[in-house]
């Protein structure tokens, strides 16, 4: 029920994150949670993954030489915080840890960001571990209403009654928030792999994929405490070259509603796109212009 991913590379709301980890805590052990029993779950979590090759004696190859030291560092370095849920919100915990990503992100990135923007830039810099740099310098350089989308996507919650420091976030993801959040899967793949893509494109690109997940999940109250699946699989490792290839050949690239908590994005046929049409299915055409209009 713990998606330790999702939180080392900030690809989740704390919602998402934390929520059922934290009930199930809860419910197992009466409301009784000390930090010991997250620390337990973190030996378990080690041995795991150390064997989950079965090489008799060499099981921690796995951690040595499969794994670039800097992202273990980054897993073993989130423990502490994970273990805070006990006596803090999920909200609480995810801003603690982004600030000390931020902090003592190598090579440094300035001071910690404060403003709409703040919580969306220090997602950023995990989601795109060794391109954060370049992905932060390019947030500057896209569009207002790119970085007002990014900014006020990225800092909602998927909790009740919580939100990120009054400094951190705009005004509409504070305590008044509206729901749902939304988790970009594999977002930080997408980041992670920029191809021949400038950075720009791609934070552009993230921007319509918010965009285009806002008009199928309209702002709602009763939705606050909730968060939507976006699957980005499909594209994560492609250029955005290779997606207007396809546009080029007569197809468009979708974002298909399939229930109510997920939406995958699709290359559809204009056949497809009719058959859509005509059984009623929710669906927003992305628009590649916009990313592909931005000058390297």
């Amino acid at each position: 029920c713990f998606n330790h991913g999702w939180f080392v590379q900030a690809e989740a709301p704390p919602g998402a994150i934390f929520t059922q980890f934290r009930s199930c805590l809860i419910r197992d052990h009466k409301s009784q949670i000390g930090q010991e029993d997250v620390a337990l779950y973190f030996v378990h979590w080690i041995t795991d993954l150390a064997g989950a090759e079965p090489t008799p004696l060499a099981g921690c190859e796995k951690f040595v030489t499969k794994f670039p030291l800097p992202v273990l560092n980054s897993f073993l370095r989130s423990f502490e915080f994970v273990e805070k849920i006990v006596t803090q919100n999920e909200t609480e915990v995810m801003e603690a840890y982004l600030k000390m990503r931020w902090s003592e992100n190598e090579p440094s990135v300035g001071d910690l960001p404060t403003g709409d923007s703040a919580v969306a830039k220090m997602r950023l810099l995990c989601m795109a571990q060794m391109n954060a740099s370049v992905v932060l310098d390019a947030f500057e350089r896209l569009s207002p209403e790119d970085q007002d989308i990014l900014s006020l996507e990225m800092a909602l919650t998927g909790c009740v009654g919580q939100c990120f420091s009054e400094n951190l976030c705009p005004k509409d993801a504070g305590p008044l928030q509206e729901g749902p959040a939304f988790l970009l899967y594999y977002g930080p793949a997408f980041l992670q792999n920029l191809q021949k893509d400038p950075a720009v494109q791609r934070l552009s690109l993230l921007a319509e994929m918010y965009r285009c997940s806002r008009e199928l999940w309209p702002h709602s109250i009763p939705k606050v405490g909730s968060t939507v699946t976006i699957r980005i699989d499909v594209i994560k490792a492609m250029s955005i070259v290779d997606m207007q290839a396809a546009n080029a050949e007569g197809d468009v690239w979708v974002l298909v509603k399939h229930n109510e908590s997920e939406a995958f994005i699709e290359r559809s046929s204009k056949k497809k796109l009719n058959k859509m049409i005509a059984s009623n299915q929710s669906f927003q055409v992305l628009d590649l212009s916009t990313a592909a209009a931005y000058v390297v």
